[in-house]
């Protein structure tokens, strides 16, 4: 701490911006994963398909670690559940768009 008691500022970036970041990769990498998909033939189709949601609800996972990793340490928690609410939200968007090419 300086000598009039504030906090140094922070050095890298935010939490919140560390979070977006992490959910635009995550989203960026389903819909590249759908976007393949409708080009590829049939058998390579549904496997990512399958894949896109996974992904998905796997980033999901992966926040709520960080929900809880960040809780753990005293961080700010709320951000990443924030996040991986968010990511939980379009993890169902996702599988509830791609179920009818399941049920060809």
């Amino acid at each position: 701490m300086s000598p009039d008691n504030t906090p140094p500022p922070p050095r890298g970036p935010s939490t919140f911006r560390r979070a977006v970041i992490y959910d635009a990769v995550i989203i960026g990498l389903g819909i590249a994963t759908l976007v393949v998909a409708v080009a590829s033939s049939d058998g390579l189709r549904t496997v990512l398909v399958i894949a896109a949601p996974v992904i998905v609800g796997g980033g999901a996972i992966g926040a709520l670690w960080r929900t809880y990793t960040e809780w753990r340490s005293g961080g700010q928690w709320q951000v990443w559940q924030g996040a991986a609410w968010f990511l939980l939200a379009l993890f169902l968007v996702f599988l509830f768009s791609t179920a009818p090419y399941l049920l060809e």
